[in-house]
Order: C-alpha cells, then structure tokens, then sequence
C-alpha cells in the first residue's frame, strides 16, 4: 500500500512521459513493469550509441524522446530477444504493433517476431508473421528502397514464405512466390537454385 501512495505522488517524467507511455506502463503487472525496466537498463549498458541512460526511462524532462511508442517498445523488445528472453520480446513487439507507426515500422517487427518464431521452429507463428509482411510488403516498399540506397535487400518473409509453401506441398504458389521476388526487384541471390528445384517437382506432379 504504501508503494502505491509513493507512486501516485511521484513526478511523472522521462520517455515514458515524453512519449505519453505512463498509463499503458502503470496498467501492466509488476512483473511485466519489471521486465520491461530491466531490458531497458541492459539496453543502456550494452549498446553505447543509445541516446539514454537507466534514470531516464521514467524521470526528467525529455524534449525530443528520438522515439515513437512503437520504435521504443520495439527496442527494448529487441533487447530482451537478444538475451533470450523470448515470451517477453514476443509480448512486447506485439504491444508495440498496437502503437500507432508506420508500415515500414511494422515491418522491422514483424521481421524480429518471424526471427523469434524461426528459432522456436514454430511454423503457424512464422506463416503468421510472413503472410502479414508480404501483405505489407507494398506500403513499406517506397520507404525501404529509400533506405537501402534504391535497391531493396533480401526480405526473410518471402524467402521463408516460400520455405513454408514448399513444405506444404504447394508447389505451383511457391514458384510465383519466386518468381514475384525477382519482379519486385527484392535481392535472393537463391532465385536460380530454388526455382530449378521447384520446377522440378512441379514437373514430377505433372508426371503422377
């Protein structure tokens, strides 16, 4: 109880403040509030281009937090991955996808919760995440070529959308998944290897 009195009256500062997070914060559990105090102090201690330090997460004032709710959530989220705390990065990139942002945002999380659910091998999860980036893909296009200097890179959510067609059986859908990436103009330096294997057992269909 009487943590309870010390917190009302405490003065509300920091990024939670700048970035308007003090409700969504102080309506977690405390075991929530204290995972996501802990990864962001091992943020600060760990990656030295960070722009803060451990006291100001929640004191002092903060003119321009270099954040949006779902970019800070996301980071912190990324550091918890990271030390492998994966119920956690997992429940924290999803708050963060509740935040208002950008397609291109989206896309950065969604890409680290397809990675997560590769590492736990969890198929509906990466098919989730997949499905949704590739839907994305045409909103966050634009702002991702700008960013890789007019070429886009290699996404993982076709490449592994593409894994995961071909497990299934569904060859025909996996081929023009391919054939889709090199239109789009998205590097997969694989193109030629797996389109001739999938050629290949869409022809040995054809042969049954």
């Amino acid at each position: 109880m009487l943590g309870k009195v010390f917190q009302i009256f405490r003065e509300k500062g920091g990024l939670l403040k700048a970035l308007d997070l003090w409700d969504w914060y102080e309506s977690l559990e405390p075991k929530r509030q204290k995972a996501i105090k802990k990864y962001y102090s091992i943020k600060v201690i760990k990656n030295l281009s960070f722009p803060y330090k451990a006291k100001h997460f929640d004191s002092g004032e903060i003119e321009n937090p270099l954040y949006t709710k779902r970019t800070f959530l996301a980071t912190i989220a990324q550091t918890a991955l990271l030390e492998g705390d994966y119920e956690t990065a997992e429940w924290l990139y999803n708050e963060a996808l509740k935040m208002e942002g950008t397609p291109y945002e989206e896309h950065l999380i969604l890409n680290d919760l397809l990675l997560l659910a590769q590492k736990l091998k969890d198929f509906e999860k990466m098919k989730k995440y997949c499905d949704r980036d590739v839907e994305l893909f045409p909103q966050y296009k634009e702002e991702l070529l700008k960013r890789a200097g007019g070429q886009l890179p290699q996404i993982n959510s076709f490449e592994v959308k593409v894994y995961l067609l071909e497990r299934e059986g569904k060859i025909k859908e996996a081929l023009d998944l391919v054939e889709r990436i090199k239109k789009e103009g998205i590097a997969y330096p694989y193109y030629d290897k797996v389109k001739e294997r999938l050629t290949s057992k869409l022809s040995d269909e054809g042969k049954e």
